[in-house]
């Protein structure tokens, strides 16, 4: 049921859509208060030199955020290609030509900022590799169907995380076209004792360390895709090469390297992230080291979050 009105909402048009994503966003955040606690706490402990006035002013713009980005991935289940890729633009893809034409896969780092369904379904269009993108199953057996249907239409191949590491030792090396493999690398981790921690947006944070793992045993450059809204359902992402030698890095350097990129992202539009996400559930334990020397030391984060 679920799904057959997801389907005949994804056939209204984007300012329609748009429409019941302001609804959407007054209901969660007056009426329901939809995890309004995980929300404000999250926000709060990012951005402790900020008032609570600045504080609730993310809060708000994040559940129009939330709305917003809800209602489009509903769109995604029947957007054209054309469609879909007008409503993404890409930056600086070229550094992508020197990996391809050498026969080099790349790792693809990204965060949950704006509209990352967006991006995996036209992420195939903007480089010159074949595209994977892992991810964590649905609970919903007929809906992750749906959605994997949905987000492969245009190219793009999606292997579950408990499959990848059997998809990537069967892809990688000679005799396979070079792949690029999108990781998003900011969900918090299931096993906090197999975890790198360090200090992100002033809390101690616990990471995947798959990103790094894989760069270094497969040596595959790694490019972190910035995603920055450009208008209501409009978005540009912003390639940048994060290292092209990876094994010539100290440990945890890849990892940290995107880690900041994403910290810097979230600090000039916080409102841009995923609140809502338990992101901190996990607390590091005492035989587990904090990797403070590389830890933010962003003044005033707060300065450029309230503009929109």
């Amino acid at each position: 049921m679920m799904l057959r009105m997801m389907m005949l909402l994804s056939r209204l048009p984007y300012w329609a859509l748009h429409a019941l994503g302001e609804v959407l966003a007054v209901l969660a955040h007056r009426v329901f208060g939809y995890r309004k606690a995980v929300i404000r706490g999250n926000i709060t402990r990012s951005f402790p030199e900020a008032s609570s006035r600045e504080v609730r002013k993310i809060e708000r713009l994040y559940y129009r955020h939330f709305g917003a980005i809800t209602v489009e991935s509903v769109k995604h289940f029947s957007v054209s290609e054309e469609e879909a890729l007008g409503r993404m633009d890409y930056a600086q893809a070229e550094v992508f030509d020197a990996f391809h034409a050498a026969g080099r896969s790349v790792l693809i780092a990204g965060g949950h900022m704006n509209n990352w369904e967006l991006y995996a379904l036209t992420a195939n269009q903007s480089v010159p590799h074949e595209v994977m993108a892992i991810y964590k199953k649905l609970s919903n057996e007929e809906m992750d169907v749906a959605m994997r249907a949905s987000r492969e239409r245009f190219g793009l191949k999606m292997v579950r995380t408990v499959d990848s590491k059997a998809w990537m030792e069967s892809h990688m090396g000679d005799g396979h076209p070079p792949k690029a493999i999108v990781m998003g690398f900011d969900q918090s981790p299931a096993d906090p004792k197999k975890s790198w921690w360090n200090l992100f947006l002033h809390q101690e944070t616990a990471w995947y360390f798959g990103l790094e793992k894989w760069a270094r045993d497969y040596d595959l450059p790694v490019v972190f895709g910035h995603i920055h809204k450009t208008g209501k359902g409009r978005y540009r992402t912003v390639y940048e090469v994060v290292t092209d030698a990876p094994r010539t890095l100290p440990e945890g350097a890849i990892l940290e390297r995107c880690i900041r990129l994403l910290e810097k992202d979230i600090e000039r539009h916080p409102e841009q992230w995923l609140w809502s996400h338990k992101r901190w559930k996990h607390q590091r334990g005492d035989d587990q080291a904090l990797h403070e020397n590389v830890a933010s030391s962003t003044s005033n984060p707060i300065q450029s979050t309230v503009h929109a």
